[in-house]
């Protein structure tokens, strides 16, 4: 790095790029990841802007927005996403009190939302993307905010506030921080699905590890780094729990990112996602989790 770029979430000076990734979706440029020496917060540079990171996303094969069933993997993701779904709501439900308001962020094209409403729960979402957003509303049959400032000028507040793999897609993670705290309840709860760069098939994979996914994924939070900057809002964990299945998508991926065939990348990748599950038994360092962060009062 020609200039020094302080760390988001504590303040260290980040180290020169580790490595540098490739956008394998659309563009084929690359980017540096740059770690906190002190934090492990890992951070895209450089960044796109908020005005340009859109075309960063525009292929049908953004699966979260566009619902693609091509191929075996997003075939795969599909399935998986019935039962990641069925323990998210379990999830939710320990926390959402009766009668309580849940706000997904980044609800793409609202499938969970519509498992929430047809549960009885009192959702709403929001959704930066028009065509993700206008098939969420669809879906759920109400307005979609279009960014969290929306959400903060309808002078709303809510028990739960859930990101399934969305805090790492934005941009200044302080303020972003701060809007999601200021939607809670003061006795509200944050959900933060995130990758973990410090997992056993993230190390091995390494500037092909598919959960990088530069320059969409703008953050990487290593355990410690979420919760330093949680703490900076003073919010404490309450729990986590691991999301095992995408150990194993995740690593299938990025097989196919390092040219291996489908045929290859599927057993290869099952195989590192088991292994990478195995060694979290010990170390904790799930490919993906999810933490549950509460008012430290």
């Amino acid at each position: 790095m020609e200039r020094k770029i302080q760390c988001p979430v504590c303040g260290e000076t980040l180290n020169a790029p580790m490595f540098h990734c490739k956008d394998f979706r659309i563009s084929g440029e690359m980017f540096g990841i740059c770690k906190c020496p002190a934090c492990l917060f890992g951070m895209t540079l450089p960044q796109p802007s908020p005005d340009e990171i859109g075309k960063y996303y525009q292929t049908p094969d953004y699966v979260s927005h566009s619902e693609t069933k091509r191929g075996i993997v997003n075939k795969l993701y599909h399935l998986v996403q019935k039962t990641n779904t069925k323990n998210k709501i379990r999830l939710v439900e320990r926390f959402l009190p009766k009668g309580g308001k849940l706000l997904d962020v980044g609800c793409g094209a609202g499938y969970f939302l519509s498992v929430c409403k047809e549960g009885g729960m009192e959702t709403e979402g929001v959704e930066v993307d028009a065509g993700a957003r206008s098939k969420a509303e669809s879906r759920v049959g109400r307005a979609i905010y279009p960014s969290l400032k929306a959400a903060e000028a309808s002078g709303k507040q809510f028990d739960v506030i859930t990101l399934w793999h969305v805090f790492e897609h934005l941009h200044d993670v302080r303020s972003s921080f701060a809007q999601l705290k200021s939607l809670l309840k003061p006795s509200g709860l944050l959900i933060l699905a995130l990758p973990n760069p410090l997992s056993a098939d993230a190390v091995h994979y390494g500037k092909h590890w598919a959960a990088y996914d530069v320059p969409r994924h703008l953050s990487h939070f290593s355990p410690q780094s979420i919760n330093t900057l949680a703490g900076n809002h003073s919010m404490k964990l309450k729990t986590y729990a691991p999301m095992k299945f995408d150990a194993y998508y995740v690593s299938i991926l990025s097989e196919e990112l390092k040219g291996r065939g489908k045929m290859c990348a599927l057993p290869l990748g099952l195989w590192q996602g088991y292994r990478s599950n195995r060694q979290a038994r010990t170390t904790k360092n799930y490919s993906s989790v999810i933490y549950v962060y509460g008012d430290k009062g």
